[in-house]
């Protein structure tokens, strides 16, 4: 992150605040000081006036240590506020919104790979802005890439199903399937990219081979990868993977019953279920979907859209049956809150294993609309 560190040359032992300031921030950003700063660090009191040339729409004002910074930031944002400059004052940068700040920091200008447009059902969810915003980089790339690169891979198709609990397709629908997930590794590769999104079922049209299990494995291997062509659900998965060291799972709301809620998807990542079945793709009921099942008490439901805004709950997990008339990995949750679904931001949920709560609606703390 570029960053101005401000300070007065008259404040007593100078160089410890600003040796003490790097080393703390240093923990978390990969400081670079710079006259053009997304950040003003302000060390001490006296350092208003020399604030107001780094004033831009979006710059964060960190207060830091106990040398009248804190005094000084408030001070630069009520002038900011009246000048109609929209600044992010951040009080107390403790652990949680360094984090968050880590990681904006970390996606900036990095590639995803948009393989095929976004679904034509996501008339809200396919945008690019969302991408924009976070700083990634969208690489439009044809789906003739996907079948240009197909191959086959024994050694892998064999580890699968010797991995899988119960298989409900045969071994040579399996090994189909791997060649979406070698095809995809090529691309990432060419294009070095950072994460992808598919439009997968154009696959399951032309090829009459589904992207599940080339998706759960990508995810599983920390390459975050969205189906559908949904940006805004990789931009959450993206978020949520490198802020919580958690595989994301996206599902869609299948069903509600009272204050239970049922989502569900073919796409888990298969390292998140305690065990997984290999199941048909649901809608197709072809080729492969992955059939998980989960051992957490708690889950985390989140989705970030464009304009800074993201909507978080937690639910209790209530064990169900696993049900054929539903995508294969299915989890229902129990969610108190009677504001959840009230500011919907899109079709595709964003889970997390546990309670993640805590470290993701630091947002808020960084400028972020939490609806």
């Amino acid at each position: 992150m570029k960053v101005k560190f401000l300070l007065s040359p008259i404040a007593y032992k100078v160089d410890e605040k600003l040796k003490e300031a790097k080393e703390y921030l240093g923990r978390y950003l990969n400081l670079e000081e710079s006259e053009d700063p997304d950040a003003i660090i302000l060390l001490t009191g006296g350092t208003e006036e020399e604030a107001l040339k780094y004033l831009k729409d979006g710059l964060f004002i960190i207060p830091f240590g106990i040398a009248n910074g804190l005094a000084a930031s408030l001070e630069v944002q009520a002038y900011a506020k009246e000048k109609g400059i929209k600044t992010i004052l951040i009080t107390k940068p403790d652990e949680n919104i360094m984090n968050v700040l880590r990681v904006m920091d970390e996606l900036k200008n990095k590639k995803v790979g948009i393989i095929g447009k976004p679904s034509d059902w996501l008339i809200k969810s396919g945008n690019y802005d969302v991408l924009k915003e976070l700083g990634l980089e969208p690489v439009e790339i044809s789906l003739k890439e996907v079948e240009e690169n197909l191959k086959e891979d024994p050694t892998l198709s064999d580890k699968i199903w010797e991995l899988s609990k119960d298989k409900k397709i045969s071994k040579e629908e399996l090994l189909k399937a791997t060649k979406v997930y070698t095809s995809l590794k090529k691309i990432i590769d060419k294009y070095n990219l950072y994460a992808i999104t598919v439009r997968c079922f154009d696959l399951a049209i032309n090829l009459k081979i589904t992207g599940c299990l080339a998706l759960s494995l990508l995810n599983a291997e920390g390459i975050i990868a969205s189906c559908e062509g949904d940006t805004e659900a990789l931009a959450t998965m993206l978020f949520a993977y490198k802020l919580t060291n958690k595989t994301p799972f996206m599902a869609n709301l299948a069903r509600i019953e009272n204050n239970e809620y049922t989502f569900a998807h073919c796409t888990i990542a298969i390292n998140i279920p305690e065990y997984f079945n290999l199941n048909t793709h649901f809608e197709t009921l072809s080729s492969v979907g992955i059939e998980g099942y989960i051992n957490s008490e708690k889950i985390t439901i989140l989705r970030i859209g464009r304009n800074k805004k993201f909507t978080l709950f937690t639910g209790e997990v209530v064990k169900k049956p696993f049900e054929e008339n539903m995508c294969r990995t299915q989890i229902t949750a129990k969610i108190k809150d009677d504001s959840f679904l009230q500011n919907p931001i899109g079709n595709h949920f964003i889970i997390l294993l546990g309670d993640e709560e805590e470290k993701i609606k630091s947002l808020e703390k960084i400028g972020w609309e939490r609806i």
